[in-house]
C-alpha cells in the first residue's frame, strides 16, 4: 500500500483513466446504456461504485453487466478510489509536516512581517510591539534553529544560514511590508543585511546592531536599510547629565504609553515652512514636530530652523499621544 501511495501522480491518473475507459467500453458492449447515456451519468456511477457508497438509483440490469461489474468494475474502482484518496491525504500530510518543520514556502505571501533571526525574549517583544503599532499581520520568522512546536501566531522558515537568499526568498522577503534583521550577533546581522539587500525587498527594512562597527558597513553599502543600534548606554549617560532624561527616552520609544514618537510622509503641499508645519501638527493633531529627513538614507535633522522648508514626500517625525493615521494629509496653504 505504501508503494501505491508513493506512486507518481501521472501514473496513478493514467491507471485510473485506463480503468474507467475500459469500464465504459465494457458497459457499451454489454448493452448497459442507462449507465453511460451521458458523461455526467457515467462519472456519477463510477464514483458511486469507487467510493463504495452503493448503487442507489442506477445499477447494471443484464447478467453480463452484473458479472462484469462484480469482477472488474467494483474491485478496480474501489482500489483506485482508495489510492487517490491516499495520495491526496499523503500530499496534505507532507505539506503540513514541511510547513511545521520550517520548510514551507511563503514567497507568494504579501503585506506580512518577516523577522530574520530568532533571539529568545527579544523576538517575542519585537512582535508584541509591532502588533501594537501595525495591528494584526501575518508574521514569518527565519531562523537557523528548529522552532517547530513553538509557533504561536507566526510561521517559521528553517534556514541553513540567515544569509541564504533562497531561504529568505522562501520567507517572502521581497513582498513583505516590513523586514526586521535581528541576528544573534552583529556579524550574523551584517551577512543577513547583505543577503536581504540583494533581494531588493519592496517593504521597509530595519536591522538591529549592538555596536557601531558593522552597523556603519550596512549604512555604507545598504543605504535602503534603516539601522538601529542599542541606546541603553546612551540612556545611562544622558540620565547622569540630565536627571529624568532616561525616563523621557523610554517613554518616547514605548508603544504602551502616551506621548510616543511617530513618523509620517508629508503630503498635501509641494513645500511648507517648518513653522507652518509645526503649527498645523499642533492644532490639527496635538502633535509636536521634532525633526525631519530630507531624503531616504539621509540623516535625520532635529535642529529646526523656522524658515527651513519641508517638501512633499519627505519624512517628518513628531511626538503625539497616539500615532497619526498613515493617510494624514496637510490641509492648508503652501508657504514659501
Amino acid at each position: 500500500m505504501y508503494q501505491a501511495v508513493e506512486m507518481r501522480w501521472s501514473m496513478a491518473l493514467g491507471i485510473t483513466f485506463a480503468h474507467a475507459l475500459i469500464t465504459y467500453a465494457g458497459f457499451r458492449l454489454l448493452g448497459e446504456t442507462a449507465l453511460i447515456e451521458s458523461a455526467v451519468q457515467y462519472i456519477y456511477f463510477y464514483i458511486v461504485v469507487g467510493s463504495s457508497v452503493g448503487f442507489g438509483d442506477f445499477s447494471p440490469i443484464s447478467d453480463g453487466g452484473k458479472i462484469f461489474t462484480a469482477t472488474w468494475v467494483i474491485p478496480g474502482a474501489i482500489s483506485l478510489f482508495a489510492l487517490m484518496i491516499g495520495k491526496i491525504v499523503g500530499a496534505i500530510t507532507v505539506s503540513m509536516r514541511k510547513t511545521m518543520n520550517g520548510y514551507g514556502n511563503y514567497a507568494n505571501k504579501a503585506g506580512h512581517v518577516v523577522v530574520i533571526g530568532h533571539v529568545p525574549g527579544q523576538t517575542a517583544k519585537l512582535l508584541e510591539e509591532t502588533h501594537r503599532l501595525h495591528g494584526s499581520r501575518d508574521v514569518v520568522i527565519v531562523a537557523t534553529q528548529d522552532l517547530s512546536g513553538q509557533q504561536q501566531s507566526w510561521e517559521f522558515v528553517r534556514a541553513s544560514s540567515l544569509s541564504c537568499q533562497d531561504d529568505l526568498a522562501r520567507a517572502g522577503v521581497k513582498s513583505a511590508d516590513f523586514v526586521v534583521v535581528l541576528g544573534h550577533d552583529d556579524d550574523e546581522s551584517l551577512s543577513a543585511c547583505l543577503a536581504t539587500s540583494a533581494l531588493s525587498p519592496q517593504g521597509h527594512v530595519v536591522a538591529y546592531f549592538r555596536q557601531d562597527g558593522n552597523a556603519n558597513l550596512v549604512k555604507a553599502h545598504c543605504p535602503e536599510i534603516e539601522v538601529v543600534t542599542s541606546i541603553s548606554t546612551e540612556q545611562v549617560a544622558r540620565a547622569l547629565s540630565d536627571p529624568g532624561a532616561g525616563e523621557v527616552l523610554r517613554h518616547l520609544v514605548s508603544t504602551k504609553l502616551d506621548g510616543t514618537l511617530g513618523s509620517l510622509v508629508f503630503t498635501g503641499a509641494d513645500h511648507i515652512k517648518i513653522e507652518a508645519l509645526s503649527d498645523w501638527l499642533r492644532h490639527a493633531h496635538r502633535a509636536t514636530l521634532i525633526g525631519y529627513r530630507s531624503a531616504d538614507g539621509a540623516e535625520t535633522i532635529i535642529t529646526l530652523d523656522a524658515d527651513a522648508q519641508i517638501h512633499e514626500g519627505q519624512t517628518i517625525f513628531y511626538i503625539a499621544s497616539k500615532r497619526l493615521p498613515d493617510g494624514a494629509t496637510y490641509k492648508g496653504t503652501s508657504q514659501c
